[in-house]
């Protein structure tokens, strides 16, 4: 609980002090490291909330932002794969996914992943773009 006089940056880091115990409070926490700009902070608590909640594919999704935030591409996909097979249809996944697999080089995959991403309503041009920004980069 904040008092007046806290600022708003007092108040968030508040949010994620408590000790965490449930994969929800990890999440919780790593979600908010996340919007703080903290992807390594954000990865150890979704890290955390996926041992307690292997099954979770929400969990699964944003441990692997985290990862391809971070620049740790082949775990990214490994946590994205995850996800799609705990819950299969989700552009975003497919769209992540593909976006990890460019950026090591594995264009076919990410060409896959792309179509699939953008059958299930990922825009294409928002996502082209993004993919080919990521492949410009491995030059």
């Amino acid at each position: 609980m904040t008092t007046p006089g806290d600022s708003a940056n007092d108040a968030s880091k508040a949010d994620i002090d408590f000790p965490p115990k449930t994969a929800a409070d990890f999440f919780k926490r790593g979600l908010k490291n996340a919007q703080l700009g903290i992807p390594d902070k954000a990865a150890a608590d979704f890290e955390e909330a996926a041992w307690l909640e292997p099954e979770n594919h929400e969990i699964q999704f944003n441990l692997g932002v985290a990862y391809l935030s971070m620049g740790d591409f082949e775990q990214s996909i490994n946590n994205f794969t995850k996800a799609i097979e705990l819950k299969p249809g989700q552009a975003d996944m497919y769209g992540n996914r593909a976006v990890a697999h460019a950026a090591i080089g594995e264009d076919d995959r990410s060409e896959a992943d792309a179509a699939e991403a953008i059958k299930l309503g990922a825009p294409p041009d928002g996502l082209g773009a993004v993919i080919d920004y990521v492949k410009q980069q491995r030059k």
